[in-house]
């Protein structure tokens, strides 16, 4: 008989995640008076939330990751995939500002989100290059 492979972490980490961003959305649009986009965002992060929990038992990289484990090569994935994430919202931000700075002579949000990315950034070097050494 086999002994099944312990799995480190909190298999509803996710989960609750999930759910706290959707209770978050479905407030936000029951204040701004769309009830039933409320009530959907509120269903529909339950759902995806019981599809977390369900994915998060299972015994693959990204299950390890949803429940805030995993070994060394499964967070340098996740750390990669985030490098990843932030280069492409990053660049997204930059188009965003030069499109709204063409159609308006005002990056707008984006242009916030360039000054948040940017400073955010800056910090981290200054902050992990300090920790490091």
């Amino acid at each position: 008989m086999t002994t099944p492979t312990r799995r480190h972490g909190f298999r509803a980490a996710s989960a609750i995640i999930l759910l706290l961003g959707g209770v978050g959305v479905a407030i936000a649009a029951w204040v701004g008076g769309s009830h039933g986009w409320a009530i959907a965002a509120i269903v529909a992060y339950a759902v995806l939330a019981g599809g977390a929990y369900v994915w998060a038992g299972r015994s693959n990289d990204v299950a390890a990751l949803m429940r805030g484990g995993g070994d060394e090569r499964q967070r340098g994935l996740d750390r990669d995939a985030t490098a990843i994430t932030a280069i492409v919202m990053s660049i997204a931000a930059v188009l965003g500002a030069l499109i709204s700075i063409g159609r308006t002579g005002n990056p707008g949000v984006y242009g916030e989100f360039c000054v948040i990315g940017g400073i955010t950034y800056a910090v981290s070097l200054f902050v992990l290059q300090r920790r490091r050494h």
